[in-house]
């Protein structure tokens, strides 16, 4: 689990760990909203800027790997 938290120099990468927390965050209260009255549901805007964020900062990590081998077999 470490090993998808770190970057290639052993370092936290901060996008893969907002991106897994709000990946987290967004399952738990769906979950707990699926329970709950609809009034008590979050905006569905909420909703949707919680999950660009966590597509966001996944979706950017991959990118990065990907460029960064293509720039390895250039070199």
């Amino acid at each position: 689990m470490k090993q998808f938290f770190t970057e290639d120099n052993n370092r936290l990468s901060m996008k893969r760990l907002c991106g897994f927390f709000c990946t987290l965050t967004l399952c738990i209260t769906t979950y707990h909203n699926s329970f709950s009255e609809l009034n008590k549901a979050p905006s569905e805007a909420l909703v949707y800027a919680v999950a660009g964020l966590a597509a966001a900062c996944l979706g950017l990590t991959a990118a990065e790997k990907i460029w960064k081998k293509e720039e390895e077999t250039k070199s």
